[in-house]
């Protein structure tokens, strides 16, 4: 495994403090670097179109406080350390911001309590960006526990111009009904208005008309949900899948009554009835893995210390979600990453909570990935997905989110390795010939030597009629 340190001008350098271990997992297998140091609060992630990428760094000692900006960084030379300083391509966001997404020509960007901005790319991926307009979430006064932090987004499947804009809202309280409501507002986004119930996930249609952006069809598409503050499409399945953070402990906050959850809704049963998850009433119990309650949908997977739920290695907090890159290595590439955040304010070996933990929905299976309770390590919060890489963003390498200031690191971890191509299956259907692929994307071509194109709105599994002119199908990544 290379080790690296980055060097951006007035930045602070610094070295991988981990090593990736697991079973099945050859460190040498990959190449982790410090892609960039020295930032404040780096979180939300995003790829431009060029490759490079924009972060959201925020200069103040408080990740609660002061000025944030969206910055780009680029690695022309591939070498997983930044070529230089940041770019600011955006500022005058409020405080820190959590989650940072792309969609076409648009940026969404937003925090706890603070708007989801809307902005646009530029001419090029090194131009400004431009304010586009807000969405609001005004909150009844006397606070509220879980503020709404996270954000996915897709494109609405056969439309050029429109997205899907996904949001959390989680509970009032830390083990009670949420009973107030909340209230979407917006500035310049005609149509982001409704009321809005907690312990839920919201979706939001968005369609760009270039020069103006308008939104539509506020669905409650989950609810029974105390934090989904992590959410991703699969690739692959255009599933949802998202984490729930458990119940804090009734007599210690440290010692959770429920163990933190992954879950999943089908990509053609979103926004339909029924997708309730069980909160408050209804949970696994963080050491016991008892299923209190029972209704509600169950989850794909309950982290419970490992290998023993009652002496061993924690993982409490769950905050960012990723698919795995489809060009991991075999066994490493079509899970999910979760990374912990852990104990509040604490890092290093004073937090037992915070790794990055690799699953496999479908085994149930799940282990550390990045271990806990490491010096040099705070809260691996941030994660982006690319063809080959993950990367990890720790928010505050010291844990500290009142002292922060330049303490954050994005890591780069890369494959070394060529895994095997991905597999597709063809078997026929009632209409016509149906296609299912484990990873990257579906393209067709008219010969087989090419040109082949992606079919952004193809889905696995597919299914294509008979009576079309002949084609070739490939998954590709």
């Amino acid at each position: 495994m290379r080790v690296s340190a980055s060097f951006l001008p007035g930045l602070a350098s610094a070295a991988v403090p981990f090593t990736l271990q697991g079973p099945g997992v050859n460190p040498a297998d990959f190449r982790v670097t410090v892609f960039a140091s020295g930032l404040s609060y780096p979180l939300g992630m995003a790829r431009l179109p060029d490759g490079s990428m924009l972060v959201s760094v925020l200069q103040n000692a408080s990740f609660f406080g002061g000025t944030a900006s969206l910055v780009r960084l680029v690695d022309a030379n591939g070498d997983g350390v930044a070529d230089a300083a940041p770019v600011v391509l955006y500022t005058g966001l409020s405080m820190g911001q959590s989650s940072l997404k792309i969609a076409g020509n648009l940026v969404f960007v937003t925090g706890q309590k603070t708007p989801i901005t809307v902005l646009r790319l530029g001419a090029t991926p090194a131009s400004a960006l431009t304010l586009v307009g807000t969405i609001t979430v005004t909150y009844p006064p006397g606070g509220w526990l879980h503020p709404h932090s996270a954000l996915a987004v897709r494109k609405t499947q056969g439309s050029a111009n429109r997205y899907d804009l996904l949001f959390q809202l989680g509970s009032d309280t830390n083990f009670a009904v949420t009973t107030r409501t909340a209230t979407l507002g917006n500035i310049a986004i005609s149509g982001a208005t409704g009321t809005l119930a907690g312990e839920s996930i919201y979706l939001l249609n968005i369609t760009d008309q270039t020069g103006s952006v308008t939104a539509s069809g506020l669905t409650r598409v989950a609810s029974g949900l105390r934090n989904a503050a992590g959410m991703a499409f699969h690739p692959v399945t255009g599933d949802l899948y998202f984490q729930e953070n458990g119940i804090d402990g009734l007599v210690d906050a440290n010692e959770p009554l429920s163990a933190d959850e992954l879950n999943v809704i089908p990509r053609n049963s979103l926004g339909s009835a029924g997708w309730f998850f069980g909160f408050p009433a209804n949970y696994t119990a963080y050491r016991t893995g008892i299923r209190v309650g029972g209704a509600g949908v169950q989850p794909l997977i309950a982290f419970q210390p490992l290998p023993n739920p009652q002496t061993g290695a924690e993982s409490e907090g769950a905050n960012d979600i990723a698919h795995a890159p489809p060009g991991f290595p075999d066994g490493l590439n079509t899970g999910i990453f979760v990374g912990f955040h852990g104990k509040f304010g604490l890092g290093g070996v004073q937090n037992e909570e915070n790794p990055l933990v690799y699953v496999n929905p479908a085994t149930g299976s799940y282990f550390h990935f990045i271990a806990g309770k490491q010096a040099g390590i705070g809260h691996l919060d941030g994660l982006l997905s690319t063809r080959d890489s993950l990367f990890v963003a720790d928010l505050s390498t010291t844990g500290s989110l009142g002292s922060g200031l330049g303490g954050g690191v994005i890591y780069q971890i890369k494959s070394n390795v060529t895994p095997r191509a991905p597999s597709i299956e063809v078997k026929p259907a009632a209409a016509g010939v149906e296609l299912r692929w484990d990873r990257g994307s579906l393209q067709e071509a008219l010969d087989p030597a090419g040109p082949w194109a992606p079919l952004p709105d193809a889905f696995s599994p597919a299914t294509f009629p008979l009576d079309q002119p002949r084609k070739f199908f490939r998954a590709g990544y």
